[in-house]
């Protein structure tokens, strides 16, 4: 057997605004995705001959090991897409926590695509590995990238890569993760649609640190604004919730900044913290 041994990094976003509907129902987002130093670990092994079939086990994790899983579905619709019958194995060990907003599941099947693409001797250029990313999910695609940090427009799948200085973020994880679905679902537009032209470097001065998801999501789950004002009132330069959440961010130019408060909010509050940097 032929294997790869691959680290599936996490997503934070810096902002997200929600700029119009769709009328399959997708909203148009602009968005700004970016990589940090939390992974999950994924061993993917490949076996010719025989028939065709796809193994997943996830040690130590509430997740699910078969095709309801998104690395099973990127296997099985690689192998579908390729004509390849191979006998795959996944080995996949959390560590990015479910449910948080951080792409966990979304980088999973990233890798596995890329993983199985170079183990096949890459059938697939990356614009037909994007294309197979869409199909999966909107945050695929990103995570196809080598690039650390890129804006996404449309539904999130139109990329361009953009530099994005190095920092130290404080996630904390309130304990309770947030349907994406119930959010948009619930979210009303109040904005006219952005033009589809625009300057691209003037709009993430003016959108940096804003998440549109924000107001109705705090307004069901209050717990999410307190834990930003803690991070504000520890010094945190920036604070936000992460996508559609529930991970709420702080954003601190020192590494030691950044340790103190994650080390209050777990002491004094109780609260789950991670201390992660920009990739």
């Amino acid at each position: 057997m032929n294997s790869l041994s691959l680290l599936a990094p996490a997503k934070i976003n810096l902002f997200l605004l929600i700029n119009g509907r769709r009328s399959d129902g997708y909203h148009l987002i602009f968005t700004m995705f970016q990589k940090i130093s939390l992974w999950d670990e994924i061993e993917l092994s490949v076996g010719q001959g025989g028939k065709k079939r796809i193994y997943l086990e996830c040690p130590d994790s509430e997740l699910i090991s078969g095709p309801d899983n998104l690395a099973y579905q990127a296997a099985e619709l690689f192998l579908g897409k390729a004509g390849l019958d191979l006998a795959v194995k996944i080995l996949l060990r959390k560590r990015i926590p479910l449910g948080g907003g951080l792409g966990g599941g979304s980088s999973d099947a990233a890798s596995v695509l890329k993983g199985l693409n170079e183990l096949a001797g890459f059938p697939f250029n990356e614009a037909s590995l994007h294309s197979l990313g869409c199909s999966l999910g909107a945050d695929v695609p990103f995570f196809l990238l080598e690039a650390p940090a890129a804006v996404g427009r449309g539904i999130g799948t139109e990329l361009d890569v953009v530099n994005v200085p190095h920092g130290w973020y404080v996630l904390v994880y309130p304990g309770f993760s947030v349907s994406t679905r119930w959010a948009y679902e619930n979210y009303v537009l109040t904005g006219q649609d952005q033009d589809t032209i625009f300057d691209a470097l003037e709009v993430i001065q003016t959108a940096m640190w804003r998440n549109d998801l924000e107001k109705v999501i705090i307004a069901r789950y209050p717990k999410i604004g307190r834990i930003k004002a803690e991070l504000m009132v520890l010094g945190a330069e920036a604070a936000l919730m992460s996508g559609s959440g529930s991970t709420v961010l702080g954003f601190f130019l020192y590494q030691e900044e950044a340790q103190r408060a994650a080390s209050s909010l777990e002491v004094n509050r109780g609260l789950h913290t991670l201390l992660v940097e920009s990739l």
